[in-house]
């Protein structure tokens, strides 16, 4: 039973990888958690595992699912970190904390692999993340963020006359009115939860 779950839980692994990295897109707005996001993306397509591990813990301390579901299929597979199943599904189990159909499926077919002392372990691993990582703390980072660059923009003008020039990484610009940028932030704290501007994030890992 458990060698089939093994088997199981590895070949969802294959489908939720791929063989290549994806082209990434730029969101509108470089969040901390985007920016640090696409680092690790680039990181791991190179083949620096450690690296992109460690910059997918600093998306992750946002609250980026993707940063979170990476952390654990970096784990499950041992690659930058040596291979904790018991661990990969304490990430996973943060990673599926809105509902994501694809990875609550495959933090379950990690947990019916794990024996029951592996499965102890990996509920206390849980608890000790969700301080730094879980929801709670990632809304609170958000939103500091958020008041910090409301501050920037603003520096005692009139939101009205402002204009804020964004560009993208492949040289594409654009200009928003001051009031559309503070949407903007302020859409980056009350769509948490809805994944928007995190869907862009390429599946990664070969």
């Amino acid at each position: 039973m458990v060698a089939a779950a093994v088997r199981q839980a590895f070949w969802l692994i294959s489908l939720m990888l791929g063989v290549a990295v994806a082209q990434e897109r730029t969101p509108l707005l470089a969040t901390p958690d985007q920016v640090t996001y696409q680092q690790a993306a680039g990181a791991l397509s190179a083949g620096r595992a450690t690296e992109a591990f460690e910059r997918f813990v600093e998306s992750a301390r946002y609250g980026n699912k993707q940063a979170q579901k990476s952390i654990a299929l970096l784990y499950m597979k041992g690659a930058g970190v040596p291979q904790d199943w018991a661990r990969a599904y304490a990430w996973f189990r943060l990673a599926g904390s809105h509902g994501d159909d694809q990875i609550l499926q495959a933090g379950d077919e990690v947990w019916n692999a794990l024996k029951e002392e592996e499965k102890a372990h990996s509920s206390r691993i849980y608890q000790e993340l969700v301080p730094g990582y879980g929801d709670a703390a990632a809304l609170a980072l958000r939103r500091q963020w958020v008041k910090v660059q409301k501050r920037r923009v603003a520096n005692g003008s009139q939101v009205s006359a402002l204009r804020v020039q964004l560009a993208d990484a492949n040289g594409f610009s654009w200009e928003l009115t001051g009031q559309e940028y503070l949407d903007l932030l302020d859409g980056y704290v009350q769509g948490f939860g809805r994944q928007d501007l995190t869907d862009d994030a390429p599946e990664v890992l070969n």
